[in-house]
């Protein structure tokens, strides 16, 4: 009848060893399921520094949208005009960066 009590030093240290070793796995349980939102947590961050940026900025973007509402207000087929070329150049940089990259990673 001379049994260790639950809470013996043997019993506490192997309890130990295998908590320690199930926090490990869920450790990588949790970062490999990660993995599938750092995408999404990327955008966040881009789009929160973007923001950040504007407060930062504050008086400068409001100058320039009352630039722009005054140039369509006083110009808007010109403003059309330069709209719709921005936008084909947008499209055209869309098309031609896929390209870009793989020309660019075999030059390195």
């Amino acid at each position: 009848m001379n049994a260790d009590p639950p809470w013996a030093p043997r019993d506490v240290a192997a309890r130990r060893e295998r908590l320690l070793l199930r926090s490990a796995q869920l450790r990588e349980q949790l970062g490999s399921r990660a993995r599938v939102l750092r995408p999404a947590l990327r955008t966040v961050d881009r789009v929160r520094g973007g923001a950040q940026a504007v407060r930062d900025n504050r008086s400068w973007v409001l100058l320039g949208g009352a630039a722009l509402v005054g140039a369509v207000l006083v110009r808007p087929r010109l403003m059309m005009g330069l709209g719709l070329r921005v936008w084909s150049g947008w499209q055209a940089f869309q098309r031609v960066r896929p390209i870009a990259r793989t020309l660019w990673r075999q030059l390195l």
